[in-house]
């Protein structure tokens, strides 16, 4: 896991652009504090810093020459490469290290694009062909590791994270409206190559682009998820297992301790489980560590859960307890840290773990993103495939999966049955006069159009995968784990359990009230989180927390200098802050907290602001 920035067709002097390539890498630097290189040739510069996690030796030292040919920087991991690399020696091909990173290139050689479908794991790579000067980027199947690019005049510049983008100074700090007005509406974040900043995009997602030497850019999707209908039986559930226990059997391969989140839910609980296992299995001798976040007094809090994990598998648990006062003392360095806006307090809660499995040694975090958007984990699956059933006329099923999940309808003090059926509405497409999500807006602003929704039905699951949901949460993961150093993988992210779980029928995912059913048979977990059929989610007491430090969250609105004032109707916001900040409104009150402080921290203009 590292850092990669770079540019294409600099017209700066070489010292000029070895000096923003040291600028870039020193400021991408928490993504890999183990080492640090850079290469300039013809129109091509490339940077990177390393985490070191596979061959600790200085053979992994990138930019990575390989031959004549090739010079390449990469981020991520990809766990097969054992079983290339013995396949490309097989061809003729010779390794000097014992890396993942020296097959890429090998790899690149052999196939072309082509070795992307090829590889099981998360990357941005980028590849520079020093016969033929042309730059060769890719991203992964479903985007885990982030890849940002913008055009100058003349010439092209890419980064791991917007922030060392940044350290061109030629790059407008300038807010994307667009991109703004679904956020503060709907919470939508990373749902399309735009980001927050104009002219700033994401390569997206099973995405490469290349770049001649003439500076012709091309973009092309190498990869594209399918959502298909198969049946359910005996065989799903134990072809789910296998698929399972490999994803996680390659994600523990490392020189470095591996650890885990652990949430007490059923994602993060079965990874627990299984790694546990295997760890046994091999007499790997290593005591297993996990990582979790508590809310001491709180209703919501989940450690009962989380015991019956520890319980059951002997790992040695660390715990954090965020609160109000942190949250606050923290706030700017988060926003920093995410380069952008980001929904609610719940990503502080992720920032609190990778800050403790830091301080506990630990490099490596098996964690558990992406099972609720391929199984229907969310409330909101409930509403579409009850939708489904009535449009079907099957209305008993129907009845029967709305008897089971009534009482568990947004159990909690800070949320409500009103916030679940606004979600439903949303959901069929009616946002209807009055919507209380444009009630504090800027007026002229509150007048544009959604880019984005939940409306379309068909395609929910994969919506949810590849633009309104998967993509912020592998952000927010991404930004938290590197900004403490640390490499998060991803079991249910390997594309061959994706796919054959994208494979089932919706009542393989919900059956008598239970979200992700086919994963409760196949998996071991504790039988108190198997039979969980309410979901908490990534849960964090926001409402409280912004009353702790009120009078401080209320200045930002009343500051002379408020800078999103385009967006934001910050006098009604001061008029009902009581009521907001009661919860009586409930709009999402932290979205405008975090949209201008993030303005203020990145120094961001609106366009057409003086």
């Amino acid at each position: 896991m590292c850092g990669i920035c770079g540019f294409y067709g600099s017209p700066d002097s070489k010292k000029d652009q070895q000096a923003l390539l040291d600028r870039m890498n020193e400021t991408q630097k928490h993504r890999g504090p183990d080492d640090r290189g850079t290469f300039l040739e013809g129109p091509a510069g490339l940077g990177h810093v390393r985490l070191s996690i596979i061959d600790l030796s200085s053979a992994g030292h990138q930019p990575m020459l390989y031959g004549d040919r090739y010079a390449m920087v990469f981020n991520g991991e990809i766990y097969n490469y054992i079983e290339i690399r013995d396949e490309l020696i097989r061809e003729g091909y010779a390794f000097h290290t014992n890396t993942d990173s020296e097959v890429i290139p090998a790899a690149y050689d052999r196939w072309g694009e082509e070795c992307l479908t090829r590889f099981n794991g998360f990357w941005s790579i980028v590849i520079y062909d020093r016969v033929t000067e042309e730059l060769f980027l890719s991203r992964d199947r479903f985007g885990v590791k982030p890849l940002y690019y913008t055009n100058l005049p003349g010439y092209f510049v890419f980064a791991s994270e917007i922030k060392t983008l940044l350290q061109d100074g030629r790059i407008r700090r300038e807010a994307n409206d667009a991109v703004i007005f679904d956020y503060l509406v709907n919470g939508f974040v990373d749902c399309t190559e735009e980001t927050f900043f104009e002219g700033v995009y994401r390569l997206p997602a099973g995405c490469c682009m290349r770049i001649d030497a003439q500076g012709r850019q091309q973009i092309h999707r190498y990869y594209e998820l399918e959502q298909l209908t198969g049946e359910v039986n005996y065989q799903t559930v134990l072809k789910f297992r296998d698929l399972f226990r490999d994803s996680v059997k390659l994600r523990l391969r490392a020189d470095v301790p591996v650890g885990s989140c652990l949430s007490g839910g059923l994602d993060s609980s079965s990874i627990v489980c299984e790694s546990s296992r295997q760890l046994r299995e091999q007499n790997a001798g290593t005591e297993q560590k996990t990582f979790s976040s508590c809310y001491r007094g709180d209703p919501n809090d989940e450690r009962i859960f989380i015991d019956s994990v520890v319980a059951k598998t002997g790992v040695k648990a660390y715990f954090t307890y965020p609160d109000g006062d942190t949250l606050f003392s923290d706030l700017d360095h988060l926003i920093y840290t995410q380069d952008e806006p980001f929904v609610s307090t719940s990503m502080y809660a992720s920032y609190c773990v990778m800050k403790l499995a830091h301080e506990n040694g630990v490099t490596v975090l098996l964690d558990g993103q992406g099972a609720d958007e391929m199984l229907c984990g969310y409330r909101k699956a409930r509403f579409y495939y009850i939708k489904r059933l009535l449009s079907a006329r099957r209305f008993g099923l129907a009845a029967k999966e709305i008897f089971y999940y009534l009482p568990y309808i947004r159990k909690g003090k800070n949320v409500s049955l009103l916030a679940d059926l606004n979600m439903f509405r949303q959901f069929l497409g009616r946002s209807g006069s009055g919507d209380i999500r444009h009630r504090y807006l800027e007026p002229s602003f509150a007048k544009r159009e959604l880019n984005n929704s939940y409306a379309d039905n068909e395609r929910f699951l994969l919506n949810d995968f590849d633009s309104i949901v998967l993509p912020a949460l592998l952000r927010y993961v991404d930004r938290n784990s590197m900004a403490f150093s640390i490499e998060d993988r991803l079991p249910f992210l390997d594309y061959r359990l994706v796919e054959y779980a994208m494979s089932l029928p919706l009542n393989a995912k919900i059956s008598d009230g239970y979200s992700k059913a086919v994963m409760r048979m196949a998996l071991d977990m504790p039988e108190v989180i198997r039979n969980r059929r309410d979901k908490i989610g990534f849960y964090t007491p926001e409402n409280s927390w912004i009353a702790s430090h009120e009078d401080q969250y209320r200045a930002v609105f009343a500051d002379p200098d408020f800078r999103a004032g385009k967006y934001i109707d910050r006098h009604r916001i001061l008029r009902d802050w009581d009521k907001l900040t009661r919860g009586k409104d409930d709009i999402g009150l932290f979205r405008y907290i975090c949209l201008e402080k993030w303005m203020e921290l990145f120094d961001v203009h609106s366009k057409n602001a003086s």
